[in-house]
């Protein structure tokens, strides 16, 4: 899928890629998508330094009654991860969590917020009204994703946890406060 329209908060201005569910053979493809990330990008999606996830924790990370993982692959280079996003239950009804890593060579070209509105419509469908995402205040290009899908502007903190409304039929922001 490509398109034009770099205001689109849907990214339709991305490369042609295709996003399908995680499963538990993927971690070597995560790991390896892990490898060709900086440590910067790591730190804003992990706050620390994970390098890699364990099979443990992957398999937490795939399993439905946890949430759900998606991993994103671009058409020409169909055997690389190059993206992963995670929306995790919270034990609050209606409330999910979502993470997210795109490699760093294919950051500011609108897949992670493609990424992110397919989650987001995947929560409104699963009746979530809210995805939080904590966030440091130096991830520009997270906070940008979340404003343009309806997060309040955070104050002054160095670490935000931001509440991405979703609303009804997978239109996110415009979700009954």
């Amino acid at each position: 899928m490509t398109g034009g329209g770099s205001g689109d908060p849907r990214g339709h201005g991305a490369a042609a890629v295709r996003t399908r569910r995680g499963c538990p053979a993927d971690l070597d493809q995560v790991n390896a998508l892990h490898g060709r990330c900086t440590p910067s990008s790591l730190s804003s999606r992990y706050h620390g330094a994970l390098r890699r996830i364990s099979p443990a924790d992957w398999r937490r990370l795939v399993d439905p009654a946890h949430g759900v993982t998606w991993v994103m692959q671009e058409d020409r280079c169909p055997d690389d991860v190059i993206a992963v996003a995670h929306l995790m239950r919270t034990g609050v009804d209606g409330v999910a969590e979502l993470g997210i890593l795109v490699e760093d060579s294919r950051q500011g070209r609108g897949l992670g917020t493609r990424l992110v509105g397919q989650v987001l419509d995947h929560a409104a469908a699963a009746g979530c009204h809210t995805v939080t995402a904590t966030v440091q205040a130096g991830n520009v290009p997270m906070l940008r994703i979340a404003l343009g899908f309806g997060a309040p502007r955070p104050r002054g903190a160095a670490v935000m946890d931001l509440r991405i409304p979703v609303g009804p039929g997978g239109v996110p922001g415009s979700a009954s406060r």
